[in-house]
């Protein structure tokens, strides 16, 4: 049942809520199991109730591109060691970057309270040109739930992780902030896909994205 109402919580919110630059549709969600107000069920028949669930109704197929230096384009099969520094979702058509097992900017251990996200991470990958581009921000609550596959159970992390190496089971800040009270902001949990909020000041990871061209 807590599952059911996270899940719905992240379609209403890829539904509703406004989105800087978006560029393409939304991937599915992965989900794959039906509820009723008691737990999981056989996904129910046309007319019977609970019909219309979320793993009823397909979405476009994940499907990412790994790139290098210049948005130059790498085979499936790279690896970091062969350049691959960003993840290209072709379904939303935004490009993330990719998390590193080292000391540099991009460590995978590094965390931020929200304001210095944008004040210190991102200022810094825009000022060294990551990826040959300097329009890198943070992403909307929407963008970074868009990441969420929910086909993968907790503790996850709940993520293509060939794709997106180095993510923690933990909580990433998006650029979103809470309308109903501005102290918070709301971040996406890769444990098992839950989405929140939390006061700003806390430390949590955060994963840079841009819009594709």
């Amino acid at each position: 049942m807590i599952r059911m109402i996270k899940i719905a919580l992240i379609q209403i919110l890829l539904l509703v809520l406004p989105v800087f630059g978006w560029a393409g549709q939304i991937p599915d969600t992965g989900q794959t199991q039906c509820y009723d107000n008691s737990g999981e069920i056989s996904c129910p028949q046309t007319g019977e109730s609970f019909y219309g669930q979320d793993a009823q109704y397909e979405g476009p197929a994940r499907s990412y591109t790994k790139l290098r230096q210049g948005g130059v384009k790498l085979p499936d099969t790279a690896t970091q060691d062969d350049g691959w520094i960003m993840t290209r979702d072709n379904v939303t058509g935004l490009i993330w970057e990719i998390k590193t097992d080292d000391e540099s900017i991009h460590a995978k251990d590094d965390k931020y309270a929200w304001s210095n996200c944008q004040s210190v991470f991102i200022v810094s990958l825009n000022q060294q040109g990551f990826g040959g581009y300097s329009d890198w921000r943070m992403p909307t609550i929407k963008e970074l739930a868009s990441l969420v596959n929910s086909h993968i159970p907790a503790p996850g992390p709940t993520i293509d992780t060939e794709w997106f190496p180095h993510t923690k089971f933990l909580y990433y800040w998006s650029s979103t902030t809470r309308a109903s009270d501005t102290d918070h902001a709301w971040r996406v949990f890769f444990d098992d896909g839950q989405v929140g909020y939390y006061l700003k000041s806390y430390p949590c990871y955060v994963r840079a994205v841009r819009v594709g061209q």
